[in-house]
């Protein structure tokens, strides 16, 4: 029988991958010479949204629509830019890793 993951686990890991979401979109900016001004003209959003993003200070969920267009801005799709970020945050708590099920 799989056990409930752990609420704050799942906060915790919330929390991490939007963080890594920020991280993310501050490599693929700087990898590519880009201001936070250039990106977000690039994708319509304020510079202030892109500061907030990558130093995870924005407040609210992030809207998919509004981070599929900073992706854009910066050559990657969504898949990526999220696939990057989950590769920094690591699996979520409720994904058991091989070998660690236990029968009860």
């Amino acid at each position: 029988m799989k056990k409930r993951a752990n609420q704050a686990a799942l906060e915790r890991y919330r929390l991490e991958h939007n963080r890594s979401l920020g991280v993310v979109a501050c490599e693929l900016r700087t990898g590519k010479g880009l201001t936070q001004s250039e990106v977000a003209k690039r994708a319509r959003v304020s510079r202030l949204w892109i500061e907030r993003l990558e130093t995870n200070q924005l407040n609210t969920n992030y809207l998919i629509s509004r981070l599929d267009q900073v992706a854009c801005a910066l050559g990657v799709d969504l898949y990526e830019f999220y696939k990057r970020a989950s590769e920094i945050t690591g699996p979520p708590p409720w994904l058991e890793t091989e070998g660690s099920q236990t029968d009860e």
